[in-house]
């Protein structure tokens, strides 16, 4: 089923969807990176929490860590 709906794409969706799994892809790693180097006081809720919310939970899950799970000084 994947690969029929993937053959049936475009080059320009394919490039499309490429670029935005680099994208995420990026953003799951910037959100770990910058977890694992936060002190505890610096993120909302507990870490170890996060990390799995980061890496499972797709696109929301980076984005919510950036826009709530840290906190702003």
């Amino acid at each position: 089923m994947f690969r029929d709906a993937w053959n049936a794409m475009s080059s320009d969706q394919k490039t499309i969807v490429g670029v935005l799994a680099a994208i995420d892809a990026l953003g799951k790693a910037l959100a770990l990176r910058d977890l694992a180097r936060a002190k505890d006081g610096r993120v909302r809720g507990p870490k170890w929490l996060w990390a799995p919310i980061i890496g499972a939970v797709n696109t929301l899950g980076w984005a919510a860590y950036f826009l709530i799970g840290r906190k702003r000084h």
